[in-house]
C-alpha cells in the first residue's frame, strides 16, 4: 500500500498539533521562575520537624508541576530526592545507605537545576554541595605558561 504526500503531510500536520498541544501542557518558564523566586526561602531552608519536611518536599512538587521540558526531568529527580530523604530512618543502615545512593543519583540534576536557573531565572539558590566530582576538571594549562 502506498502513502500519499498529501496523506503524509497530513499526519506531519497532525503530529505537529498534538505535540504543539502536549507543549502547552508541558510547563511556563516565566510561571517556573516566578514560583522558584516566590519559594526562594523554603527551597533554601533546612527542614527540621516532620512538617517542615512534608512542606518541603509539598513545595518541590508544586513548583514541578510548572516546570518548562528543559528542566522538567532534572526538577523531577530533586523531587524524588527529597522524597527518600523524607522517610530516612537515622538508626537503619540500609535506610542511611538508600537516601546517600538517591542524592548521589541526584547530583547531575541538582548542577543542571542550579545552572538552569540561573541562566534562565537568574535566580542563585546558591553553591550546589555534591558527594562526587560533578563538573568536568579545569583545562590544564600549558606547560611553561
Amino acid at each position: 500500500m502506498r502513502t500519499s504526500a498529501a496523506g503524509c503531510l497530513a499526519s506531519l500536520a497532525l503530529a505537529a498539533i498534538a505535540v504543539a498541544g502536549c507543549a502547552a501542557d508541558a510547563g511556563d518558564t516565566a510561571r517556573f521562575c516566578g514560583q522558584v523566586a516566590a519559594n526562594q526561602e523554603t527551597i533554601l531552608a533546612l527542614p527540621t520537624t516532620a512538617d517542615d519536611i512534608d512542606d518541603f518536599v509539598s513545595t518541590y512538587r508544586t513548583i514541578g508541576e510548572s516546570a518548562p521540558l528543559a528542566i522538567e526531568q532534572e526538577w523531577d529527580a530533586l523531587v524524588v530526592n527529597y522524597e527518600t530523604a523524607s522517610t530516612v530512618d537515622p538508626g537503619d543502615p540500609e535506610s542511611l545507605q538508600r537516601v546517600v545512593a538517591q542524592a548521589v543519583r541526584a547530583e547531575r540534576s541538582a548542577i543542571a537545576v542550579h545552572d538552569w536557573l540561573l541562566a534562565n531565572c537568574d535566580v542563585d539558590l546558591g553553591n550546589v554541595a555534591t558527594i562526587g566530582a560533578n563538573r568536568p576538571p579545569p583545562a590544564p594549562s600549558p606547560a611553561g605558561g
